[in-house]
């Protein structure tokens, strides 16, 4: 496949996720972000990657956000959010982290492909970007369909992609309700670089 038609093919993949997000449910996160006292961010590997530039947004909009790991992050309490992503649901370092946050009667909001995950069924919320199906290559070699097998989008690609999208989307929504511009992100952005 060339170069051009894998990306059409990601982009349209992409765009059918995002129309089968709950739009409740999205309303229902947002409320969680804007009521928290502070906002924790877990994920591994390429998901904690979008987590992190998710909550380098967060904080430029002026939020109390933090990375699950890094040194400087303080503990979390009560009243407070984890954000945890994970393609699989089933990531122990994560599910780990959601574990610790139930038990300290925080919320948490995760971001999963699997519905019916351990994360997924102890969530506060959980926002369900449905990848599954469609990097589930068992359905093309079942049917005989072995040249038909979607290469342009590996692994975790689509649930990467499609999750920093919809992060994308809920920092336009955030912006708007609390009345920020981007020139006010710029004022938070780093100049140390």
């Amino acid at each position: 496949m060339d170069f051009k038609s894998s990306v059409r093919n990601i982009i349209s993949e992409i765009s059918s996720v995002m129309e089968e997000i709950d739009e409740n449910t999205i309303e229902e996160v947002i409320s969680e972000i804007l009521k928290a006292n502070k906002i924790f961010i877990v994920g591994a590997g390429r998901s904690g990657l979008v987590g992190k530039a998710f909550a380098m947004r967060l904080m430029q909009i002026g939020f109390k956000v933090y990375v699950v790991g890094e040194t400087i992050t303080p503990s979390m309490e009560e009243g407070d959010l984890l954000i945890a992503i994970s393609n699989s649901g089933e990531t122990k370092s994560v599910c780990l982290a959601s574990q610790i946050a139930m038990s300290i009667k925080g919320n948490i909001v995760v971001i999963t492909s699997n519905k019916n995950s351990r994360l997924a069924k102890k969530s506060t919320k959980a926002i369900i970007i449905d990848t599954k199906h469609r990097t589930d290559h068992t359905r093309f070699v079942q049917k005989g369909f072995h040249n038909e097998i979607p290469s342009f989008a590996p692994l975790g690609t689509l649930f990467e992609i499609s999750t920093f999208l919809f992060l994308e989307g809920l920092i336009g929504s955030l912006m708007e309700r609390t009345n920020r511009k981007e020139e006010d992100l710029k004022k938070m952005h780093s100049v140390l670089e």
